[in-house]
């Protein structure tokens, strides 16, 4: 269930306070705004709901500066809604809208600010296989905010807050890479049970089938049904040993140097170049992405505090959501008040230097 629940608490449970607020709006034309088929109420007094769960200290601290802010800390026409996951890694503040609907005030989901603590896996986005451990296209570099770098992956972009002198990613070898997806092909091996399937046994299966037909076909059915179910099974496992030696062959056929190389990946690989695990030669890398891991070593693992925050903003009013640089100024009605808020405080260089100054 999402933590944004849709009525305005303490108003739909009063009949009575929900009757003078709407009555109120009514006789002030400055009170509602109508945009398409929503009703925004960008006066409304607002007010700050911080779920933050108690042992969540790091959350607790960011919200704690962003609460200087009175555009989050006296919200007016939006609610603002702070959460954490429970295990202090990371922390969404939403910017909910009041709207009206069927005289009825309720909250709108918004835009926000994510912030992940600690955790280099949010640097990234979606991995390249999910069976083959943490392997990523390497991210974009696509400016600067504040001094601290802003990357894409994926079509995602985050803000990375980190001062730390280790790269939060490292380069994937050819030789990990091949060996991860021989490994994820035998995982799939082991899993499932796998029997012969040459001519002579398929002749018996013919035989037996027929046998059965002769004395009772609905067991012969029954039979015919189970071998069918047991060859698609089977299909699978031999596209699994075909997938498994194709790595291994390509694994054998790198020089020692090649196996320490920087991976480069690109879907054209399978086709133009026989290479079912997307891997080119160098010569083509151009036209190809780097494969990183993660460098978890780069978070001081014995050392409490805020190493890394990976920022995400969400706005509601431009086409590419998470990308503050692509917002433009001036749209302050309906969803876009609050987009004005996030933007503001995302200009807030003094909130953002007392944030920077958590981080270690």
């Amino acid at each position: 269930m999402s933590p944004i629940r849709n009525s305005f608490t303490g108003l739909t449970h009063s009949g009575t306070l929900l009757l003078v607020f709407v009555s109120l709006m009514v006789h002030s034309q400055n009170q509602t705004v109508t945009i398409g088929d929503d009703t925004f109420l960008p006066q409304l007094p607002g007010k700050v709901i911080n779920r933050i769960a108690k042992g969540d200290v790091y959350a607790q601290r960011i919200f704690s500066i962003l609460l200087t802010q009175p555009t989050i800390s006296a919200p007016v026409g939006y609610e603002v809604e702070a959460y954490s996951d429970g295990n202090n890694r990371s922390c969404t503040i939403y910017f909910l809208p009041y709207i009206l609907i069927d005289n009825e005030i309720v909250r709108s989901p918004g835009s926000s600010i994510h912030f992940s603590f600690n955790d280099v896996e949010a640097f990234f986005g979606q991995s390249l296989q999910p069976d083959i451990g943490p392997v990523y296209t390497r991210p974009v570099r696509k400016g600067e905010w504040l001094g601290y770098p802003v990357y894409e992956h994926e079509g995602q972009e985050v803000t990375v807050m980190y001062k730390g002198a280790d790269s939060l990613f490292l380069p994937v070898t050819q030789e990990e890479y091949l060996t991860a997806l021989i490994k994820s092909e035998e995982k799939k091996q082991s899993s499932t049970a796998q029997q012969a399937t040459d001519e002579e046994y398929q002749k018996e299966i013919q035989r037996a089938y027929q046998e059965l037909l002769k004395t009772d076909k609905k067991a012969a059915a029954e039979f015919k049904k189970e071998m069918d179910e047991h060859q698609r099974n089977n299909s699978q496992g031999m596209a699994t040993d075909y997938l498994s030696a194709s790595y291994k062959k390509e694994l054998l056929g790198l020089s020692a140097a090649e196996k320490k190389s920087q991976a480069y990946y690109a879907l054209f690989a399978i086709e133009k170049l026989g290479s079912m695990s997307g891997l080119v030669p160098e010569s083509d890398s151009q036209y190809a992405q780097a494969l990183v891991k993660p460098n978890f070593k780069s978070i001081p693992a014995t050392t409490p505090g805020i190493h890394l925050i990976v920022l995400r903003w969400k706005f509601s009013t431009i086409d590419k959501s998470d990308s503050p640089l692509l917002y433009t100024e001036g749209n302050r009605s309906g969803y876009g008040h609050t987009d004005a808020v996030v933007h503001g405080v995302y200009k807030n260089e003094n909130c953002w230097k007392r944030i920077g100054e958590v981080v270690k």
